[in-house]
């Protein structure tokens, strides 16, 4: 009489192939608490593959001058609770906290990148020439959103409007020399990302 054998490999065992290619390598990495909190609490290694994933494909292509946002560094300077006031100046209260520009502007490094505005369209909108704008490129505008569209082989940056029948790209400058852009029968559109932030210069130099 035979006997029925256990043990072994199962066909089929172990961890199958995520997509197009097989979950073969490890990362090790030691991290604090609170970072494997966020990892966990992100999805854990499916939010790692997915991140990883992005940061590559959303690397491919990019125009020149378009720059990536990789805070690896982080800087600290003295948060002040209170607002400024704007008219009779009032004494200064000591800081309560500190704040890092990465977490104030990065909400997806992966997918957050810098671009330097270029004419006066948008400059009702507080968009400069030469203003430095924070895209984040995981998001789906909403009707109102700030965005750049990379028309054809151009980029531009206008307000996302959504209408009964489709959309348009309104520019926001009062002297009315900037028309509203409308999709064109024969163009390529494709989003870029949504503006999250702007930052400008009051000092008279212009951002690195």
């Amino acid at each position: 009489m035979l006997k029925k054998q256990r043990g072994g490999k199962r066909v089929n065992a172990g961890r199958k192939p995520e997509g197009d290619a097989a979950l073969e390598a490890t990362i090790i990495a030691r991290v604090t608490a609170d970072q494997k909190k966020v990892f966990q609490e992100k999805g854990g290694g499916k939010w790692l593959r997915q991140t990883l994933t992005t940061a590559k494909s959303l690397t491919k292509e990019l125009a020149i001058g378009i720059t990536a946002v990789h805070p690896y560094s982080k800087i600290s300077v003295p948060f002040f609770e209170y607002s400024v006031q704007a008219g009779f100046p009032s004494p200064a209260e000591s800081y309560k906290e500190t704040i890092d520009f990465n977490e104030l502007l990065v909400d997806n490094e992966p997918a957050t990148f810098v671009l330097r505005v270029s004419g006066q369209s948008m400059i009702d909108a507080g968009l400069s020439e030469d203003d430095l704008i924070v895209v984040d490129r995981s998001r789906s505008p909403k009707n109102g959103d700030i965005v750049v569209m990379q028309i054809d082989n151009d980029y531009t940056v206008k307000r996302f409007v959504r209408t009964a029948s489709g959309f348009y790209l309104k520019a926001e400058n009062s002297t009315g020399q900037y028309p509203d852009i409308y999709p064109q029968e024969g163009q390529e559109w494709q989003l870029f990302g949504v503006v999250n932030f702007v930052i400008k210069s009051v000092s008279g130099k212009v951002a690195a």
